[in-house]
């Protein structure tokens, strides 16, 4: 059998829409209005999620994103990549946030995962994380529960100068809970090593990241999220 595909470009800004579809797209549009466009908080600090912020320093909303993770899975550390916070905007001190927003910032349905991860591990997940600084990549970690320094004059691989996790210095030997997403967890964004990981929760059986921040905001009401020096970098 020999198949040879044909495709038709159709440029549909140069269509008509049909008015009946139009109607019953419309009727989907406010009711998914109705659902997305509710207040869950307030954030009393302006956050950034801007593609160099998120993908190059520490970032208020990736924290904000990493401890609510953390917390729906209760584990000792979060870990989870820039390049899956996607709204590209600003927020003044004081904005409303609503589903939509969150939703926004996390559009592609990616599920809370927990791992086991030795130390060492995890000192190699960060490494990747820092590798690409330069190009402002995707893997940049957000995180919550430990702090990093990072010299990124020094070669891709060895940058990670130190990590605290609850006040203590990284223990290479030591198994710790780490919360993440699927993405990740199946080794997304150079993340290989999460495969190596004990899974405690999978994709499977996580909940949607957008739904556990959503549900960390509405439940402080008002949240706070700023940059705390999680993450030094020496450039």
């Amino acid at each position: 059998v020999t198949w040879q595909p044909a495709f038709r470009l159709v440029d549909t800004s140069t269509v008509t829409p049909d008015p009946e579809i139009a109607a019953l797209v419309k009727a989907y549009e406010d009711k998914l209005d109705q659902e997305l466009n509710v207040v869950i908080g307030r954030s009393e600090t302006p956050l950034d999620s801007r593609r160099a912020t998120v993908r190059g320093t520490e970032a208020a909303i990736g924290n904000l994103i990493a401890d609510a993770i953390r917390a729906s899975v209760s584990a000792d550390i979060a870990i989870t990549n820039g390049g899956g916070i996607r709204a590209d905007r600003e927020y003044a001190a004081g904005s409303e946030i609503t589903r939509k927003d969150v939703f926004s910032e996390l559009p592609f349905g990616n599920k809370t995962t927990k791992l086991e991860l030795t130390g060492a591990q995890i000192r190699a997940a960060l490494e990747n994380g820092f590798s690409q600084i330069e190009a402002t990549a995707g893997r940049f970690p957000q995180i919550s529960g430990m702090t990093v320094k990072v010299d990124a004059n020094k070669p891709a691989g060895s940058r990670v100068l130190s990590v605290a996790v609850g006040g203590m210095p990284l223990d290479d030997a030591k198994t710790y809970a780490v919360a993440t997403n699927d993405f990740m967890t199946a080794g997304g964004d150079g993340y290989t090593v999460f495969r190596d990981g004990r899974t405690v929760i999978s994709g499977a059986d996580g909940k949607l990241m957008a739904s556990d921040v959503i549900d960390f905001i509405a439940a402080a009401g008002t949240v706070s999220p700023k940059v705390e020096g999680r993450i030094v970098i020496d450039r």
